[in-house]
C-alpha cells in the first residue's frame, strides 16, 4: 500500500492509495469482486449479473473481472440505454458484458428484492424479459457488489492497512460511501478508539446506516455518515470541479468527482468548520474508480 501524507489547515491527512492496487479493478472494487468471482467459480456459475448506473465503477470492474476469469457478465443499467453509450458502458460491452436497461422504479424494486432475499422477477419489463430464462446458472450480485463476503474481504484488506506504520496514531478513518459496504468493512477493521466517517455520495444516509446495521448484526457505535453528495449522486457543481483541480495540482493525488473528490471536498469543509483538532490524524481511504473522471 502506498500513502500520501498531506495537510489541510494543519490537520494531517494520510491518504491510503488503494486506487493503485489494480490497473482495471482498482480500490474497493478489487476487494469486493475477488471473493464473489471465487464464489461464482466454486458454485459452477457461468454468469454474474449485477446492477449499476451508466457511469458505474462496479459494472466496469465486474465486466473486466468476468472477462479475465472466463465468466459471462450481465449489467442491468439504471435508466435508458442511449445510442451513444458512456465510455464506461462502451468498455463494459467491449469486455463482453450484455447490457439491459431498467426504468428507475423497476430498478429500485430489484434492489429491495435482493435486500429481502427474494427471487428477482424480470417478466414485467419488455426490455429485459428475456433475462428470466437465463438466470439458472447466474450469480446475482447487488448494486455495488455489496454483500457479506465483500464486506469481509474489505475488512481484511483494511485491517492490514491499520497495522502499517503510516497509520500509527490515527484518530479518524474516512471513506466514500455509496451502498455502505465499504464503510462497513472499514468499521469492522478499525480499532474501536478510531472514529469512522463515511462521506455519503447519495442522498440516503438513514437507509445506508440501516444496511450497515443489518450487515454487521449490531448498531455501529463510533461511526457516522456525513452528507457529501452536493445535490445528489453524480452531481458535479463548478466549485467541486475547481476544488479537484486545485487539490490534484497541490498534492499530486488524482480524484474522481463522484466519490473521492467529494470526500476531500467535504473533509476540507469539516476542517474549516473546526470538526478536527490539530492533534488529530485522519486516514482517508482512496477507493479508486478513477475511470469515472471520463464522465465529468
Amino acid at each position: 500500500m502506498e500513502f500520501n501524507s498531506i495537510s489541510i489547515a494543519e490537520i494531517p491527512l494520510i491518504v491510503a492509495r488503494d486506487d493503485l492496487n489494480h490497473r482495471a479493478v482498482s480500490g474497493n472494487k478489487l476487494h469486493k469482486l475477488t471473493p464473489n468471482i471465487e464464489l461464482a467459480k466454486a458454485g459452477n456459475y457461468s454468469t454474474i449479473l449485477s446492477f449499476g448506473g451508466p457511469y458505474s465503477n462496479h459494472l466496469h470492474a465486474l465486466a473486466w473481472a468476468c472477462k479475465e476469469s472466463g465468466l459471462a457478465s450481465i449489467g442491468v443499467v439504471r435508466g435508458e440505454l442511449h445510442a451513444n453509450l458512456t465510455d464506461t458502458l462502451k468498455d463494459c460491452q467491449a469486455w463482453g458484458m450484455r447490457l439491459f436497461a431498467s426504468q428507475r422504479k423497476e430498478y429500485r424494486e430489484y434492489q429491495q428484492a435482493l435486500a429481502l432475499g427474494l427471487a428477482l422477477k424480470f417478466a414485467n419489463s419488455s426490455s429485459i424479459a428475456s433475462l428470466s430464462e437465463q438466470l439458472e446458472d447466474t450469480l446475482i450480485l447487488p448494486e455495488g457488489g455489496s454483500n457479506l463476503i465483500a464486506i469481509e474481504s474489505l475488512s481484511k484488506a483494511y485491517a492490514e492497512v491499520f497495522s502499517l506504520p503510516h497509520c500509527s496514531g490515527i484518530t479518524h478513518a474516512v471513506c466514500a460511501t455509496g451502498t455502505g459496504a465499504t464503510l462497513a468493512g472499514l468499521y469492522k477493521a478499525a480499532p474501536r478508539r478510531i472514529k469512522v466517517i463515511g462521506i455519503q455520495a447519495v442522498a440516503e444516509s438513514d437507509a445506508t446506516l440501516k444496511r450497515i446495521h443489518g450487515w454487521l448484526g449490531e448498531k455501529p457505535l463510533n461511526l457516522s455518515i456525513e452528507p457529501g453528495h452536493l445535490g445528489g449522486f453524480g452531481k458535479i457543481p463548478t466549485e467541486l470541479v475547481r476544488f479537484v483541480e486545485e487539490f490534484e495540482a497541490n498534492f499530486n493525488v488524482p480524484l474522481d468527482p463522484i466519490y473521492n473528490g467529494k470526500v476531500m471536498y467535504k473533509l476540507s469543509q469539516m476542517i474549516a468548520a473546526g470538526y478536527f483538532k490539530k492533534t488529530d490524524k485522519v486516514l482517508v481511504m482512496h477507493t479508486g474508480g478513477l475511470q469515472g473522471k471520463r464522465g465529468s
